[in-house]
């Protein structure tokens, strides 16, 4: 069995151009995150992203979470998409979403849940503090190189300001 490390690697600043992701997606509340977005981001890697044909960048694929206005993790539900990067809207299937992300600054991390041993999210927050700059609220994204199931590394993306 191999030691886990409890230290990450150094957090990046990264500039990442517009780009648009296909998609599914569904609501969850955090106390629910832990089973719905496993099982969303397996259906869509199993049975919908056959049906994408425009797909860029693969084997990339997007998890995303965007919250409400003035979210509360607490009371409030936020939605999680399960998407790829795609070069065009056209011939997208009816069941899936579209977003277009726009050209932003983010604080990024890669993570790996095989050897660390910590939540992502806290700490990339806490470092954006840290470093004195400002975070987005609304957004953020995990990539994946590719996704193949819930231990998958990726980099976690949040946006700053």
């Amino acid at each position: 069995m191999s030691e886990q490390m409890t230290t990450a690697v150094e957090p990046k600043v990264v500039r990442k151009s517009n780009f648009k992701v296909v998609g599914v997606y569904c609501q969850t509340m955090m106390d629910e995150r832990e089973v719905k977005i496993p099982r969303l981001m397996e259906q869509f890697h199993a049975k919908k992203l056959p049906k994408v044909r425009n797909r860029v960048n693969a084997p990339c694929s997007i998890g995303m979470f965007v919250d409400p206005p003035n979210w509360n993790e607490m009371t409030d539900a936020f939605y999680w998409i399960a998407a790829v990067e795609v070069d065009s809207f056209e011939k997208i299937p009816t069941d899936m979403i579209t977003k277009t992300i726009p050209a932003h600054t983010y604080a990024m991390l890669e993570f790996d849940p095989s050897i660390h041993d910590f939540n992502p999210y806290p700490y990339l927050h806490e470092w954006i503090e840290a470093k004195g700059y400002q975070q987005v609220d609304g957004f953020g994204f995990e990539e994946y190189h590719p996704y193949t199931g819930s231990e998958t590394r990726y980099r976690l993306y949040l946006p700053i300001g």
